[in-house]
């Protein structure tokens, strides 16, 4: 049996150097409310912003994101520290830390895409705590 270098260009396709795919790279940031329901009128709980920064270089959306949502409903205050790879439609994410109560905080998040208007996005956000 020998050793040798492994050959990454079978796990990840190289990137696409000649700019032809052109979103490699490309950062999102966002800023949203976070409110009791999917009513954007609904009682705000806090606010979650963030980046996504394209991973891939095909057509694909393959996103780094990492997020941090403030939270304050009245009984629970602070901040967590949400991050993974996001791709088109429902995600997992890990939730690695966090602030005030939820100081340690660990676990994983479910991200569903709901829908959007010209000034609205929805997202549902589903927590787990270990």
């Amino acid at each position: 049996m020998g050793f040798g270098l492994p050959d990454l260009g079978t796990l990840i396709t190289p990137i696409d150097s000649s700019g032809s795919t052109g979103t490699f790279g490309q950062t999102q940031l966002f800023a949203f409310n976070v409110t009791e329901s999917a009513d954007p009128s609904s009682l705000l709980l806090g606010s979650m912003r963030g980046y996504a920064v394209q991973a891939s270089s095909t057509a694909d959306f393959h996103g780094v994101e990492v997020e941090v949502l403030s939270y304050a409903d009245g009984s629970l205050n602070g901040t967590l520290s949400l991050q993974g790879l996001i791709i088109a439609g429902t995600n997992e994410i890990a939730i690695v830390g966090g602030t005030g109560d939820f100081c340690g905080a660990r676990g994983y998040g479910i991200i569903t895409f709901l829908n959007s208007t010209a000034t609205v996005a929805l997202y549902q956000h589903q927590l787990f705590f270990l």
